[in-house]
């Protein structure tokens, strides 16, 4: 069995205002389940959660970095926050969509 971690709303009120590494817990996948189509894409997903969860870590500490002075170039700073912001807005549009092409799949009459 191969060790897959993803993100699991553990607690639903504190996933907006605390990090992501805070709700991720590990899901093992059966090995027969390792080499299909949803496997790569399930890594996709998870390579992108884990790029975003980065992304937002090192936002929070650029800010508080230069609030506490270690550094002072708010430039960098900004465009940390702007990254980080910018990755979490397309990580919501892909789960999104992805949430709306299941629901369309599921709509659709065999």
């Amino acid at each position: 069995m191969s060790v897959i971690t993803a993100l699991i709303d553990t607690t639903p009120t504190m996933a907006a205002v605390q990090p992501f590494s805070t709700n991720l817990q590990t899901i093992r996948l059966p090995q027969e389940e390792q080499d299909t189509p949803f496997s790569s894409f399930f890594n996709a997903a998870l390579n992108m959660m884990e790029g975003t969860n980065y992304m937002v870590q090192n936002s929070q500490q650029m800010q508080l970095d230069f609030a506490t002075g270690r550094i002072d170039d708010i430039l960098a700073v900004q465009m940390a926050l702007d990254r980080a912001n910018n990755a979490i807005n397309f990580t919501s549009q892909i789960t999104n969509r992805v949430i709306e092409s299941y629901r369309e799949i599921m709509r659709m009459q065999i």
